[in-house]
This record gives structure tokens, sequence and C-alpha cells, in this order.
């Protein structure tokens, strides 16, 4: 039996110094205003995750 398998993997970046942004700034969410996965320059209207998430629950039993 391979036990490499079930090992966890070191660090493989080393982590960015305090204080600096290690990603570009992304848009906030038009609904909750928290952090999205898109970048500040993505046009149209931003949704984060949740928000994504429960406007397409919303949408799907709109009937």
């Amino acid at each position: 039996m391979d036990d490499t398998y079930c090992e966890t993997p070191g660090q493989t970046a080393p982590e960015p110094p305090a204080g600096t942004a290690a990603c570009p700034p992304y848009a906030e969410c038009v609904l909750c205003r928290e952090p999205t996965e898109y970048p500040e320059s993505t046009k149209g209207a931003t949704l984060c995750p949740v928000c994504a998430w429960q406007e397409a629950g919303r949408t799907a039993c709109g009937g």
C-alpha cells in the first residue's frame, strides 16, 4: 500500500509579505458589498457566490 497517498502536501508557494495584496482588487457584490471572485474591471452586476446562489434559487422557484 502506498503511504504517500494520505500525506498532507506541504506549502507549494511562499506567502506574500504582510500588508501586500496577493491578487488584484475584487469587485464588490451589488447586494451585500462583500468581495466577489471577479476583478474590479468586470462590467455588469457582480454577485458574490452566496448572493449568486440565493438569486438562482429565487429565479428558479419564481414560477
